[in-house]
């Protein structure tokens, strides 16, 4: 009989905190985090890679409102940018284009949320 086990609570807290940060709500970020490691299993190689994972699921299902008025792409890059710190060739590699797609991916979404109201 095979034992079922569990992610560890720092692989599951990063992807869940990741998930958190990008998503409207914790419904969304508790679903993202469940469907990462239905697919990566219980000991991850990678959690900066699912992190990013869960970044992109959650501002594509429910993005959280500074993501909101953004194209879906250009919303991964801000997001990934801003939220994880990651610099544009290592968002290029992940998403699988160019630097200068990343830039102006980056330079779209922050246009984006320019005409926005700062304070709610």
């Amino acid at each position: 009989m095979s034992v079922v086990r569990e992610p560890d609570e720092t692989a599951v807290a990063r992807v869940y905190s990741a998930a958190v940060a990008a998503a409207a709500d914790a419904d969304t970020a508790e679903d993202v985090t469940l469907r990462i490691f239905a697919v990566a299993g219980p000991r991850p190689a990678d959690l900066d890679t699912l992190a990013a994972v869960a970044v992109r699921l959650a501002v594509r299902a429910a993005p959280r409102r500074a993501f909101a008025s953004m194209a879906t792409g250009d919303r991964e890059a801000v997001a990934l940018a801003r939220l994880l710190r990651w610099r544009e060739d290592r968002i290029a590699a992940l998403l699988e284009i160019e630097v200068a797609e990343v830039r102006r991916r980056l330079a779209r979404g922050l246009r984006a949320t320019l005409g926005e109201a700062v304070c709610a």
